[in-house]
C-alpha cells in the first residue's frame, strides 16, 4: 500500500506480519530527499518504542526517482513485548518524525509468502542476519524463507556451468572449511568487481535444515570470476549447501549450490580457481586476498596443530602396530620375520597395502596375535584408534630399517596416544596433501627428527599462487614440527 506523507516523503509498504507471538516484521520502502537516510522503528502505543532486533536498508532499483530524491528499501524486525497494543511505524527525516498507524488499514500480512516476491536482495541481507544471530532473529526457526529458498535455482553435482556461470566449484571438507568459486560466461563492465556473500544449510538425514553463518567469511574482489571461503561446524553425516549471493555491478545472482565433499587439495583448488585463466588484474587481485587468507588460515589452525609432532610416546607392551603401505612381497615377508618380536611388543596388527592380505595370512598362522586388514592407511588408522593403549605406525622403510637393526626399540619410542590420534585426523583434513599413507609418513619423520623434505602438491600449480600454497602448507607443517616462528 502506497501512502503520500508529504512532498518529499513517499512510503511503501509491502507487508505487515507477525512471525511469531513476540516478533513482528514490515517491509517495504521510503523516498525521500537524495543524501538524507530515513530512520526507522515501531512504536506500540504512545511513548511505547519497540525495540528494534534488525533494520536493513537495501536499494529498489524499481521505484521511478524524480531529480533530487532517492529510495530506500527496508526490512524491520521488532520485538512485541506484552502491553504492546498497536504497531506504529515511526519515520524520521530531517529532525522531524511522522507516526503511520498500520493497525488502520488492511495491509499484506504474511511475512513468508512476502519474502517469496521481494527483490532476492534484500531476501538473502535478511537471512544473512538471521543466519549470524539467530538467537535474536528468530526468523528461521520460523520457517520465513522455507518458500523463498525452494525458489532458488539449485545446483548438484560436480563442477562444470550453471546459470551464467561457465565454471562452478562448491566444496566442504569434513573440517568444515567450505568455498565457492566460478568464472563468469562473459564479462562485465570494466572495473566491476564481484562481490560474494553466503549461508550454509545443513540437513541431518531426513529432518529439517538448519542455517547457519560462515565464519572468517571472506571473497576475492575479481571481475572474471568469483572465490569465497567461510568455515561451518563440521557436522557428521550432515548434507552441506550453500546459498549464495553473487553481486557485479547492477546484477545478481542468487542460487544453493550442493557441496561437494573435498580432502584438502580440492578446497584449495577451488580457492585457486584451478584450471581457469585469469588475466593479468584478477590473477594479482587473487594473489593479494589469498595471501591473506591462508595467512588467517593459518592463524586459525596453530592452536589446534602446534608441537603435534613432538608428543609420540613409548608404546607399553599391548597395543596396536599399524602397518601401513604394505605393497609388496618383500616389505610382506620382512613383515614375517619381525613376527616374533611384534607378538611381544603388541596385543594386535592393522595391515594396509595391496600386499596386506599376503601379510595377515602368515601372522594369522602363527595364532599369536590378532590381525586385521583394511583397505587403505585412512580405513586402517580408523580401526587402529578403537583400540586400547598405544598406536604406534609403521611403514614399510621402517619395517626394513627395525629388521637391519634386529630389534623394533626405535619404532615403539614413536607411538601415538588417545590425543594424538584425534589431533592426527585433523591434521590429515587440513594438511594432508597425498593421502593417509603421506601423513602418517610425515608425521613419522617429524617424530624421528627427520628433513621432512617439500610438501607433495598434486597438480601444483607452476605461478606465484601456487607458491602461496606451498609456503602455507610448509607452514602448517612446521607447526606440527613445533618450529615455526610466528611473523
Amino acid at each position: 500500500m502506497y501512502f503520500e506523507l508529504g512532498q518529499a516523503l513517499h512510503l511503501q509498504i509491502d507487508c505487515v506480519g507477525d512471525i511469531g507471538p513476540d516478533q513482528g516484521a514490515i517491509f517495504g520502502w521510503v523516498r525521500h530527499p537524495a543524501g538524507e537516510t530515513p530512520l526507522l522503528h515501531v512504536a506500540g502505543g504512545v511513548g511505547l518504542r519497540l525495540p528494534t532486533v534488525l533494520l536493513v536498508l537495501h536499494p529498489r532499483t524499481e521505484v521511478e526517482l524524480p531529480d533530487g530524491m532517492a529510495v530506500s528499501g527496508f526490512t524491520l524486525l521488532h520485538d512485541i513485548p506484552p502491553g504492546a497494543a498497536g504497531r506504529l511505524l515511526v519515520i524520521g527525516l530531517g529532525g522531524q518524525e511522522i507516526a503511520l498507524d498500520l493497525m488502520a488499514y488492511d495491509l499484506p500480512g504474511d511475512p513468508a509468502a512476502a519474502t517469496i516476491a521481494r527483490d532476492p536482495g534484500a531476501t538473502f541481507q535478511f537471512l544473512h542476519a538471521a543466519a549470524r544471530d539467530p538467537a535474536r532473529i528468530r526468523a528461521v526457526p520460523a520457517g520465513l524463507f522455507n518458500g523463498w529458498l525452494d525458489h532458488l535455482p539449485r545446483r548438484t553435482g560436480s563442477t562444470g556451468a550453471f546459470l551464467d556461470f561457465s565454471q562452478l566449484s562448491v566444496v566442504c571438507t569434513a573440517e568444515g572449511e567450505v568455498a565457492v568459486s566460478g568464472s563468469f560466461g562473459m564479462p562485465g563492465a570494466a572495473g566491476e568487481r564481484t562481490e560474494a556473500m553466503a549461508c550454509a544449510m545443513l540437513r541431518p538425514g531426513d529432518g529439517p535444515a538448519r542455517i547457519v553463518p560462515l565464519h572468517h567469511e571472506g571473497f576475492a574482489p575479481l571481475e572474471t570470476g568469483f572465490v569465497l571461503r567461510g568455515q561451518i561446524e563440521p557436522s557428521l553425516g550432515a548434507q552441506v549447501e550453500l546459498v549464495v549471493q553473487l553481486q557485479r555491478g547492477d546484477h545478481g545472482w542468487w542460487f544453493r549450490g550442493e557441496a561437494e565433499a573435498v580432502a584438502l587439495p580440492g578446497l584449495l583448488a577451488t580457492l585457486t580457481l584451478a584450471g581457469t585463466e585469469l588475466p593479468g588484474a584478477d590473477a594479482g587481485a587473487l594473489h593479494g586476498w589469498l595471501k591473506e587468507a591462508l595467512r588467517h588460515r593459518g592463524e586459525v589452525l596453530r592452536a589446534g596443530l602446534c608441537g603435534i609432532g613432538q608428543g609420540g610416546g613409548r608404546a607399553a607392551p599391548g597395543g596396536t602396530a599399524l602397518i601401513f603401505d604394505l605393497h609388496d612381497d618383500y616389505a610382506a615377508r620382512v613383515l614375517s620375520l619381525l613376527a616374533p618380536q611384534l607378538e611381544t611388543q603388541f596385543g594386535r596388527i592393522v595391515i594396509a597395502g595391496a600386499a596386506a592380505t599376503r601379510a595377515a595370512a602368515a601372522l594369522l598362522h602363527r595364532g599369536r596375535m590378532e590381525v586385521a586388514v583394511e583397505e587403505d592407511a585412512e580405513a586402517a588408522l580408523a580401526l587402529a584408534a578403537r583400540g586400547v593403549g598405544f598406536v604406534t605406525p609403521i611403514d614399510t622403510p621402517a619395517l626394513v630399517d627395525a629388521a637391519i637393526e634386529g630389534n623394533l626399540t626405535r619404532l615403539a619410542g614413536h607411538a601415538l596416544g588417545a590425543d594424538h590420534l584425534a589431533k592426527l585426523e585433523t591434521l590429515h583434513v587440513v594438511a594432508g596433501m597425498d593421502g593417509m599413507e603421506g601423513t602418517l609418513r610425515r608425521l613419522m619423520a617429524i617424530m624421528e627428527g627427520r628433513d621432512l623434505g617439500g610438501v607433495h602438491l598434486p597438480g601444483q600449480r607452476p605461478d606465484p599462487i601456487g607458491g602461496l600454497v606451498a609456503e602455507h602448507l610448509r607452514m602448517v607443517w612446521d607447526m606440527v614440527a613445533g618450529r615455526e616462528a610466528r611473523p
